[in-house]
């Protein structure tokens, strides 16, 4: 698993090892199952060196309209303990601030299996496909956002309904438009298909505005010491 990975890089940089370690994934490794797990990879950092500390992040806490909630593990050679309840958060924008009125007919929901399911809680389906409101907010944005609109899909003025576009994934993720355009630079995909790598980007990626508000408290620990 990547918590192993981690302790691999670690131990084979020796001496080059990092200050700081940021660690990201979903809260089930916080759960009854994998907790003994996560609980591990604590231990095994602190017999590295590392202080630990851990919190579930939402991403609607730092600005982003996205109900994005993360476990975020922060560990520093040395100490101190990252203290999380000093993150400066930030009110969360409508996701009208997000939306874009460029979208593909490829964006467009078309399959009756989907549409059956859009805001309806059906039998031997794991959840529900939320239609978004503009001053609401998305559901988490998965890698899979071109086959199953996880986050949510936006009502159209004709009845149908549209997924989230892969500019729009970027958005509510934190990156700027021009992070975008330099990533579908090096991904294009061809014209008029979903671009199912910039989604799968998207859903990997770790929310800016939360890695900002980290990093900037790192700051304020190291200019103290």
């Amino acid at each position: 698993s990547l918590m192993w990975e981690t302790i691999h890089i670690i131990e084979n940089m020796g001496v080059w090892k990092p200050r700081v370690v940021i660690w990201e994934n979903v809260k089930n490794v916080l759960s009854k199952h994998m907790r003994h797990n996560f609980v591990r990879y604590i231990t095994e950092m602190l017999r590295l060196g590392y202080e630990s500390s851990y919190e579930i992040l939402d991403a609607r806490d730092f600005g982003l309209p996205q109900n994005r909630k993360r476990v975020f593990t922060v560990s520093i050679l040395g100490g101190p303990k990252f203290d999380f309840g000093k993150l400066r958060k930030r009110p969360m924008k409508p996701l009208s601030e997000f939306l874009d009125e460029r979208y593909e007919p490829c964006h467009v929901v078309k399959s009756p299996s989907m549409k059956a399911v859009i805001g309806k809680k059906k039998e031997n389906f794991n959840g529900t496909i939320r239609v978004l409101t503009e001053d609401g907010y998305c559901d988490c944005v998965t890698t899979s956002q071109d086959r199953c609109p996880n986050s949510g899909v936006v009502r159209l003025e004709d009845g149908n309904y549209r997924l989230l576009t892969e500019r729009e994934c970027w958005r509510v993720m934190g990156f700027t438009d021009e992070d975008y355009e330099a990533a579908l630079e090096v991904n294009a995909s061809k014209k008029g298909y979903k671009n199912g790598t910039l989604y799968k980007q998207a859903g990997n990626s770790m929310p800016v505005p939360v890695l900002e508000a980290i990093f900037e408290r790192l700051e304020e620990i190291t200019n103290a010491n």
